[in-house]
């Protein structure tokens, strides 16, 4: 068996914000200690309260972060894709899991148990200095989302969270920006704390006005600056 890394691992995980700042040999001896996982479309990945041991960072496919009140009622505190991480907090506690983690497609992750990675961050402090980082834009991210459902109305949670998906892995077409959604109705309307049915009057409407073009699983955002005009954002496109 080879001691040398997966070539196509290494070129996606170089990229990563935490794992993609370490020396060549520093994330040689990482790789060696984590493992592949692969997960199909639907698949619950964990749970809240589950016993939380380990991170993983997402290879391909999306995850979705969420958490569920007693009544059935679901809340998307964040879509994950290639490069981001999931688990950290239970990683660096030890503690049960805060949310539940769900593949929306079949994709990868890489696996990194915390008896593995802690004596890792021990002996490497900058690392410790990454890991800080990401859990404070995390936190940042949770923070927009409440702020967001304070006070802007659904056209303006709706616009920004399309915007947003845009810039994050948006394509450039003849028609505009694409903005894939692939999730279901009823997740898309968690995300946004709106019905499905409320959701799909406003795309419509704007469909009518000329700022979107909707599809199964995608948006096309015709002018974005114009959308966040039509509702009042000032978010900087």
């Amino acid at each position: 068996m080879s001691n040398q890394p997966d070539p196509e691992l290494v070129k996606i995980v170089s990229g990563h914000v935490l794992l993609g700042q370490l020396e060549p040999d520093e994330l040689a001896r990482v790789l060696a200690f984590s493992r592949t996982e692969r997960f199909s479309a639907g698949q619950v990945i964990f749970r809240r309260g589950e016993p939380g041991q380990s991170m993983m960072t997402v290879i391909s496919g999306r995850i979705k972060i969420s958490v569920s009140s007693s009544e059935g009622k679901e809340a998307v505190l964040a879509i994950l894709g290639r490069g981001e991480v999931l688990g950290e907090m239970s990683l660096l506690d030890g503690k049960e899991r805060s949310a539940d983690a769900t593949a929306m497609e079949a994709g990868e992750a890489l696996s990194i148990h915390r008896r593995d990675f802690i004596p890792f961050l021990e002996r490497n402090p900058a690392i410790c200095i990454r890991m800080l980082g990401i859990m404070s834009n995390r936190l940042r991210r949770t923070s927009g989302m409440v702020e967001d459902r304070s006070f802007l109305d659904l056209p303006g949670r709706l616009a920004k969270t399309l915007i947003d998906l845009g810039k994050a892995g948006g394509t450039e077409t003849e028609d505009g920006l694409r903005v894939e959604t692939h999730m279901s109705q009823r997740s898309f309307g968690a995300m946004l704390g709106a019905s499905r049915e409320t959701i799909n009057k406003q795309l419509k409407a704007w469909q009518d006005e000329g700022l979107v073009l909707t599809g199964r699983g995608y948006v096309v955002l015709i002018d974005p600056k114009r959308l966040a005009r039509n509702v009042g954002l000032d978010i900087g496109i």
